[in-house]
């Protein structure tokens, strides 16, 4: 049952309240969006703001705010490099009409490079209520050094959280316990997923090579960044607060567990596609899928049952997680003379938020639509909405990314080059006076 949920898709344009409180007296405002998004309104509907519909809509918040807006559509570099490079000119000539986008694990590096403006002022628990639910954990992707920096991104897109996506008809043709059932009954864990990982990975046609794998992961087996926000599902996490002080926590019990239980997957069981971006998954040859959970409109062609589970929880946990492990976000630059306008301009623009949604609940659905449309069951839709609104961040997860070692020393301990608990501790010295440097501590 691939349509769940009947939505309406066509919609007429939003109200836009009759007087607006900003006026930038014709000024011009620049619009920093990434290549990748372009001049996209609504990326999960491919909708840009060249078509008629938005076109008209633009023009609108222009009358609106009596305001001239262009876009500047940057690289497609790695946002740590893309905001700097266009946010660096910017603040040294002094301007401040303009909006950047970045993700929230770049924000530390822009507040030490004094590069963007906090926005606790406004962004705050009376503009967390103004969102629908869909956005509402953009509140724990803002904050650092008890100032909040960002807010909601423009184009509406669906979640980067990660998920399990599962083959049923592999489950069922082995006799695997079902992911359904176990995340029902609370089993769902490290074990579960690792058991039925190793089950599932077979030489099917018998010519010495595996043809069908228990494991996918979107961005590689090897892929640092997943390997790394996995802490997360067994408690764990980058940092801790000592004392006031920031403190280097992949050296804890959980953090190596997370890495040693990887090992085990790819190197010592090989039970890991070397694959990426479905490539195997979608074709029936993957039991468990890692990926973001809005990438279920990737398989509505595929001629297998699928269905979607939560991350698996490790065995120091008591509870699910739904890590993301960069989310796009939008930022000022410390040069901005109008914030309040500028913040409410863009949520205008993009109806981001009340007053600028007419009907929140008919959002919502319009959100959810495609997920409802290609899920095959009501698990997989209910699944897809839990982890979509409970989203968190992996804490300056870039941050440690930039340190030099780090990565290579993640990829050693996955290859078995180096013990976890050896490799962690190896690399703790850099990271720490990084992180000293950082918090001024």
């Amino acid at each position: 049952m691939r349509k769940l949920i009947a939505i309406m898709l066509l919609v007429g344009l939003l109200t836009i309240p009759a007087a607006a409180a900003f006026d930038f007296g014709g000024e011009t405002v620049y619009l920093g969006q990434s290549v990748w998004f372009g001049e996209q309104y609504n990326r999960i509907t491919n909708e840009n703001f060249a078509d008629p519909r938005w076109e008209a809509h633009w023009e609108d918040i222009e009358a609106m705010f009596n305001v001239n807006l262009e876009w500047d559509l940057v690289t497609s570099q790695w946002p740590y490099t893309e905001a700097i490079n266009y946010l660096l000119p910017r603040v040294i000539a002094g301007e401040g009409n303009a909006i950047a986008v970045t993700t929230d694990t770049i924000i530390p590096i822009l507040v030490a490079n004094n590069l963007i403006m906090p926005v606790t002022e406004w962004i705050n628990e009376d503009y967390f209520a103004r969102l629908p639910a869909p956005l509402k954990p953009i509140e724990r992707f803002t904050t650092f050094l008890g100032e909040n920096w960002a807010f909601a991104f423009g184009p509406r897109m669906g979640t980067e959280a990660a998920g399990i996506f599962f083959n049923k008809d592999i489950i069922e043709q082995y006799g695997l316990p079902d992911p359904y059932e176990l995340y029902a009954n609370g089993e769902w864990t490290w074990d579960a997923f690792e058991q039925i990982a190793i089950a599932a990975t077979k030489d099917t046609d018998g010519d010495g090579e595996i043809d069908q794998w228990g494991v996918e992961i979107r961005d590689g087996r090897l892929d640092y960044r997943f390997q790394t926000f996995w802490v997360y599902t067994n408690e764990g996490a980058l940092v801790k607060e000592v004392d006031g002080k920031v403190i280097y926590d992949l050296n804890s019990d959980a953090a190596i567990e997370s890495y040693e239980f990887w090992y085990r997957l790819i190197t010592e069981h090989n039970t890991v596609s070397d694959t990426i971006f479905w490539a195997e998954f979608s074709q029936g040859n993957v039991a468990l899928y890692v990926d973001f959970a809005a990438e279920v409109g990737r398989f509505g062609n595929v001629d297998f049952n699928f269905g979607f589970v939560p991350l698996p929880k490790g065995p120091r946990a008591d509870k699910h997680v739904a890590i993301e492990f960069a989310r796009w976000v939008a930022v000022l630059p410390i040069t901005a003379q109008n914030p309040e306008a500028l913040i409410e301009l863009w949520h205008a623009l993009y109806n981001l938020a009340e007053p600028y949604i007419d009907d929140l609940d008919y959002w919502e659905e319009e959100y959810y639509s495609n997920v409802a449309n290609y899920s095959q069951d009501l698990e997989t839709y209910e699944n897809i909405v839990w982890v979509t609104e409970n989203a968190q961040p992996a804490m300056l997860l870039d941050v440690f990314s930039s340190i030099p070692g780090f990565t290579d020393t993640v990829v050693e301990i996955l290859s078995g080059e180096t013990e976890a608990s050896v490799g962690l501790a190896a690399i703790e010295p850099a990271i720490q006076a990084y992180l000293d440097e950082l918090f001024d501590q």
